[in-house]
Formats: C-alpha cells, sequence, structure tokens
C-alpha cells in the first residue's frame, strides 16, 4: 500500500511538472547525469521560463565625458562584482587600462598600468586581458603569456604570479582554483592549436583538462571546413560549463575540483550557412599567404548546433544558437535551467564574434556589449524580470 501511495505521488508531481510536452530523457552514464532535451523547450509549474528587460543605464563610448576618462573603446571582456561594480578594459588607456564604475554607471577609478612592472600588464593581445572576480571581490586580470596580478576593489595590488609563456587567460574560482586557457600550437600536426581548457589549483598546478578546442590543420589537411572553431566555457555560483560544438549539441558542467557531474544534451534545427558567413571567412583567407589554402576550404551543410554561451549566477544557461530571433539583429538563446532543463528561448541583441558572445547576467541585471551605427560600443545594463 505504502508503494502504490508512494508512485501516485510521484506521478502526480511529474504530471504537474509537464505540459504537453514529456520532460527530458535523464540517465546515468559512469556516475554522471546525462540530461536529453529535444527540440523545443519544456515547461515547469512555478519555473519562469523567458524574462523581459528593462534598460537602466549604459556605458557608451561616443558620450564625449565617457571619452575623456579614456575609455574610447571597449575590450570584449569585463567583469561585474557583488555588489554590482563593473569593470571594462581599455587598451589604449595606458595609465588605466581598467576602468571601475558603479552599480549606477558613475566612474569611480581607473587602474592597472600597461607595463612590465610590478603590478602592470602588456596587454599585448586585446582578447587576452581577461578581469574575473574571485571569492572576496578582489579583481584579477591575466594576461598572454605575463602573469596573473590581483586587486582589490580599490586598485590595490594585493598579489602577482607569472604564468606559462603559452597561457592566454587564468581566472580565480570561488574555492581558490584557477581556470586556465592556454595555447598550444603545432605546425606540423593535423590540428594546428590544440587548446585545453585546465584546472589549476592555488599553486598553479595542473589539476585535470575539462576540454580542449582543436583546429585543423590548413597545411597538413586535404580539406578546411569553413566554420570557427570556439570553445565556449563559463561560470556559475557552483559550475564550470565547457562545450566544444564540433562535437555536437553537448555542454558538460563540472563542479569547481574538477568532477564532471552532468551533460546537458538537445535536439536542434540546422540552419543552412549563410551567405555572409561564406564571404566574411573567405576574406580572412584573401591574403596571398593562404592562396594554396583557399581551394581546400569547403563550407558544411548547416552551421553547428550553437555558437557560444554563459553561464548566470543561479546557475541557468543561456546557449546562443545560429537561429535569428523576431527583432533585427536578434539570436535566439536557449536556456536552461540549474538542472540542465531547457524551459524557454530568447531572441537576444548581444555583440559576439568568432571568440564568444559577450554578455553576463548577475545580481538580477543583464550586462551585453553592443555596437551602435556609429561604429561605436557601448555596455548596456538592463534589470531582469523572470516571466
Amino acid at each position: 500500500m505504502k508503494k502504490t501511495v508512494f508512485y501516485l505521488c510521484a506521478a502526480l508531481v511529474f504530471s504537474s511538472c509537464a505540459t504537453e510536452s514529456e520532460m527530458p530523457e535523464i540517465t546515468m552514464e559512469n556516475g554522471v547525469e546525462v540530461v536529453l532535451n529535444r527540440l523545443e523547450p519544456y515547461t515547469l509549474e512555478g519555473e519562469p521560463s523567458t524574462f523581459t528587460l528593462e534598460k537602466e543605464f549604459s556605458i557608451d563610448t561616443e558620450n564625449e565625458a565617457i571619452a575623456q576618462l579614456g575609455l574610447t573603446d571597449i575590450g570584449t571582456h569585463f567583469a561585474i562584482d557583488s555588489e554590482a561594480n563593473i569593470y571594462l578594459t581599455s587598451y589604449e588607456n595606458a595609465e588605466g587600462m581598467i576602468l571601475k564604475f558603479d552599480s549606477r554607471g558613475n566612474f569611480v577609478r581607473s587602474f592597472l598600468r600597461k607595463g612590465q612592472g610590478p603590478g602592470e600588464l602588456e596587454g599585448r593581445n586585446y582578447l587576452s586581458l581577461n578581469p574575473a572576480v574571485d571569492r572576496h571581490d578582489n579583481i584579477a586580470f591575466s594576461d598572454f603569456g605575463n602573469k596573473l596580478v590581483v586587486f582589490d576593489s580599490d586598485g590595490n595590488l594585493i598579489e602577482e604570479r607569472k604564468t606559462d609563456s603559452s597561457t592566454v587567460s587564468t581566472s580565480p574560482l570561488p574555492n581558490g582554483n584557477f581556470l586556465s586557457f592556454i595555447s598550444v600550437m603545432d605546425g606540423r600536426s593535423e590540428f594546428i592549436n590544440q587548446n585545453p581548457l585546465c584546472l589549476l589549483d592555488s599553486q598553479f598546478d595542473k589539476i585535470k583538462e575539462l576540454d580542449k578546442q582543436m583546429v585543423p590543420n590548413p597545411i597538413v589537411g586535404k580539406r578546411l571546413k569553413g566554420i570557427y572553431y570556439i570553445l565556449s566555457w563559463s561560470v556559475s555560483d557552483s559550475l564550470i560549463f565547457t562545450g566544444f560544438q564540433e562535437r555536437g549539441y553537448t555542454i558538460s558542467a563540472y563542479d569547481f575540483d574538477g568532477n564532471l557531474v552532468r551533460k546537458i544534451k538537445k535536439e536542434w534545427k540546422p540552419v543552412t550557412v549563410p551567405e555572409e558567413h561564406k564571404k566574411k571567412f573567405m576574406r580572412d583567407f584573401s591574403a596571398p599567404l593562404f592562396d594554396d589554402i583557399r581551394s581546400k576550404i569547403y563550407f558544411p551543410d548547416a552551421m553547428p548546433p550553437f555558437h557560444s554561451f554563459f553561464a548566470d549566477d543561479k546557475g541557468r544557461l543561456f546557449v546562443m544558437t545560429y537561429e535569428k530571433g523576431e527583432n533585427p539583429g536578434e539570436i535566439l538563446f536557449d536556456i536552461f535551467n540549474p538542472g540542465g532543463i531547457c524551459i524557454g528561448r530568447k531572441g537576444l541583441k548581444i555583440l559576439h564574434d568568432e571568440s564568444g558572445v559577450y554578455a553576463k547576467m548577475k545580481n538580477g541585471r543583464f550586462y551585453c556589449l553592443d555596437e551602435k551605427e556609429s561604429g561605436y560600443k557601448e555596455l548596456i545594463v538592463a534589470k531582469v524580470i523572470w516571466e
């Protein structure tokens, strides 16, 4: 009798959570939970599936007052701390490559000089000056093949460490470990870039490799697929998410000690390779240096299953697809809840390129880079209202 009541209650709970579509298939593989989502999102009772955005302000480089601060352009990487302070990168501002703004968009201070001295970074590669906030709200910055420097929120230097010459970026995790993306090039190999994403301990010793970006060698190979090979990763309040789109629609979730706890999979709608993508890709190989490579390039029937993604501080995941939204410039994002279930889709207009998408969701706010029609960049800050 007790078993009958138990299964009846379980059935009622299950039916109350699902609507027209069934729940995703959840299995275990070698102790790891695998969530297989079908094409359409699932509706879960009591759980919001989408959101609206109410713009609060923007930090606009076209604004003369902002430009006078030294922020004439915004680097693609930025950080937000627990008090909603904003840290933007300005590589041209040698006396203060980091500019701090408060939660209302008011300028506070700039710091991080360009150079080779104590507490300075060279800023040689604009893509690699990567700010990240640690568990104490200290702000850490790494530079390509140089070092990691850590400042408090007032811009005072706390710590400085040398990093390996092949390290692209290093970010602190809440438990004291570090996440490090490493560049490994081999012109003789089948893959010219084999770039691992590694978990390091507090002493910068390698714990394990979480994922890897594999870029084919166009010289060695007979053919070259005309796509950009993006290894995407993001960190929530308790998990590290990684995904390489060449492996299908599969995103892995690790805890901060490097244990694989979940695989998120989803069916997707193939998107034909756009003509503008083909033209851009061929332009990237237009120099005489690539004369022997251009004839190897071919384009697949469809784009990869996803472009890249970002996680919020609650464990939700926002995966950028190649499908267009309803409004001009919008791209559809799949929204996954902290359990890896796809609960909705949302059209968003966010600056992105072949390296990833430049957005964050934290403290109930949405932060994204955008490029105005004038060509100037701005960081847009909006309140998130879940529905």
